[in-house]
């Protein structure tokens, strides 16, 4: 199975789903959904939704201007810095999964530090999804943090953040306040797929 060609399939079929018929979207719940049925056909017990991270993390920036590798994310042996977030979705290496399969503990990411390398990478994929229905800049921030999730899972060969986007919702400077910085995180993130789709109602 060329699973590079299934999953970039499985995300532009969601994407025209999102712009042909928004108004089904309610929440990113609804992405989540979607995605999974398409996918689980194909990859079946090596795709997982709310995955935790191997390392551990600290969201707030407190007086920094950017997330800091060593201040905001630690190993996962590191003790009472930070903790574990979840990836959306992920796709196991299907050599990891069969190695693995009877070790819930290892497969679940509970002790998997103490059994492989923290360079090996037992994941195809990493997913962050975001709806944004609204203009407020509050998301910026969580989609920077998204961003530097992604950015640290070295356990992942391929790292997609998918947004999606209700434009006709927004006032025009609203949107541009939304849409200026994420252009330039997509422009800027070589190691992270910035994926910016669009759903408008009135079209």
């Amino acid at each position: 199975m060329n699973s590079s060609k299934t999953v970039e399939d499985t995300i532009k079929s969601l994407s025209e789903n999102f712009k042909e018929s928004p108004d089904y979207f309610f929440n990113e719940h609804d992405f989540h959904h979607k995605f999974f049925c398409i996918l689980y056909s194909k990859f079946e017990n090596v795709l997982h939704p709310e995955y935790p991270t191997r390392k551990r993390f600290v969201k707030e920036k407190g007086d920094y201007e950017t997330y800091v590798k060593g201040v905001h994310c630690f190993e996962p042996n590191a003790t009472n810095k930070g903790r574990r977030g979840h990836y959306d979705f992920v796709i196991f290496k299907e050599t990891f999964y069969n190695k693995y399969k009877d070790s819930f503990e290892i497969l679940s990411n509970k002790k998997v530090e103490t059994n492989l390398k923290m360079e090996d990478k037992y994941l195809d994929y990493a997913f962050e999804f975001k709806y944004i229905t609204s203009g407020s800049k509050s998301v910026i921030g969580e989609i920077e943090f998204d961003i530097f999730k992604l950015k640290q899972a070295e356990e992942a060969e391929k790292k997609y953040l998918i947004i999606f986007i209700r434009k006709e919702r927004m006032s025009k400077k609203g949107f541009r306040e939304i849409i200026e910085p994420l252009t330039e995180f997509q422009k800027s993130r070589k190691d992270v797929d910035i994926l910016i789709e669009y759903g408008d109602s009135k079209n």
